[in-house]
């Protein structure tokens, strides 16, 4: 398991070494406006019942990807 806080909370890894079986990010607990769903867009969770041990923290965090400046 990855142990960076993306993956922890939203199933991501920004180092894309935990993907689907067909290759592709989870991105679909990303929040809006996260460089991962603009890139790939919602890519659903086959196994939405495993990971996500930090999922409490996502409302908590930004929206926005870490550096950008909402102003």
């Amino acid at each position: 398991m990855c142990a960076c806080d993306e993956m922890q909370i939203y199933k991501y890894c920004h180092c894309l070494l935990f993907v689907r079986e067909d290759g592709m990010p989870i991105t679909e607990y990303l929040p809006e406006g996260h460089e991962g769903r603009e890139v790939y867009g919602v890519i659903t969770d086959p196994t939405p019942d495993k990971g996500r041990s930090l999922k409490h923290k996502a409302a908590q965090s930004s929206p926005l990807p870490s550096g950008i400046d909402s102003k």
